[in-house]
């Protein structure tokens, strides 16, 4: 709308803008790029723990798991800012991001910790693959505080969005590490099986026994992660449902609204529940076949997670 104001003498238009809650309810600051971004990342800092988890373990038969965690993790954290650059208005301004810094913004601080997670997860993986345990393990050491905390940041950079119901929780820095373990352990769980399959003819029958201990141990893992996981969601929902109307807006969005079959039906039902009955009993868990379906249906629930989190959050109004 115009009304008209004067200055210097002259009558000049001034639009005013009204409404601004339906304006700002209109647009989606954050899209698809910046929910795969977050998904790769948390992949990432799951595989790298692990892999460090495996080098601090002095054992032959972790030695592969080591390799493959911090071989995974440097692929996803070298495609993820790829994912950053795209979803900038301007993506040829990306070094905009390291020269004007703000210490009070969680973005610039993202950028340190993705330069930083770089740079250690490079030097571990050549360390790794070259088998020296002592550099590997000390390197390793020193960039788990990095990686928790490259990841850990996305989910505080969203509780800090105090006008976003299902953001602004202290349960999201938690839930997005838990998540991360989950969906880096079901990774690594499909990549280690097909790195048995292919080597075990050259293996000694001890030999493939003891690494598929180890993949035991992944999934043993895998399961407590998961039910973590389940728990941290179901606090987050307690909360949505005992707070304020935007809070519980979004509560059934998630469990009657246009959410429910993407929550309810593939993040819990086909992402967790299931996997989590597939791999309850010690028999069935060892099949091969299963572990495949089971670490799918896994990254397959957080993925529909992230996207949920980050699409999702966005489509109850302001108010």
């Amino acid at each position: 709308m115009k009304d008209k104001f004067f200055q210097g003498g002259e009558k000049m238009d001034l639009n005013v803008l009204y409404n601004l809650p339906d304006f700002a309810n209109s647009a989606m600051p954050i899209g698809w790029p910046i929910a795969i971004y977050f998904f790769l990342t948390g992949s990432m800092a799951g595989l790298y723990i692990t892999s460090v988890i495996a080098t601090l373990m002095k054992k032959e038969e972790w030695k592969p798991t080591a390799k493959i965690g911090a071989v995974g993790a440097l692929v996803l954290l070298l495609s993820a800012p790829v994912l950053l650059i795209v979803d900038l208005n301007q993506p040829f301004r990306f070094w905009h991001l390291f020269v004007y810094m703000n210490p009070s913004s969680p973005l610039t601080w993202g950028s340190i910790f993705l330069t930083l997670d770089a740079v250690v997860c490079v030097v571990y993986t050549y360390y790794v693959l070259q088998e020296n345990s002592k550099m590997a393990r000390a390197w390793g050491l020193a960039g788990l505080p990095v990686a928790i905390a490259g990841h850990g940041y996305t989910g505080f950079f969203l509780a800090l969005s105090k006008a976003r119901a299902f953001w602004n929780t202290a349960l999201n820095p938690a839930l997005f590490m838990v998540s991360a373990m989950v969906s880096g352990l079901a990774v690594l769980i499909i990549l280690s099986n097909l790195w048995l399959r292919r080597y075990a003819p050259t293996m000694s029958a001890e030999q493939v026994e003891k690494n598929r201990g180890v993949i035991g141990t992944l999934l043993r893992l895998f399961i407590v992660f998961i039910v973590i996981d389940l728990f941290l969601i179901g606090s987050d929902l307690t909360v949505l449902a005992s707070s304020d109307t935007e809070s519980y807006a979004m509560l059934q969005l998630l469990t009657t609204g246009e959410y429910a079959i993407w929550f309810l039906g593939i993040e819990l039902m086909l992402g967790a529940f299931l996997p989590l009955g597939l791999l309850a009993h010690p028999r069935t868990r060892m099949i091969p076949a299963v572990q495949y379906c089971s670490a799918a249906l896994v990254i397959i629930g957080i993925f529909v997670m992230r996207v949920i989190i980050v699409i999702g959050g966005q489509s109850v109004h302001l108010t």
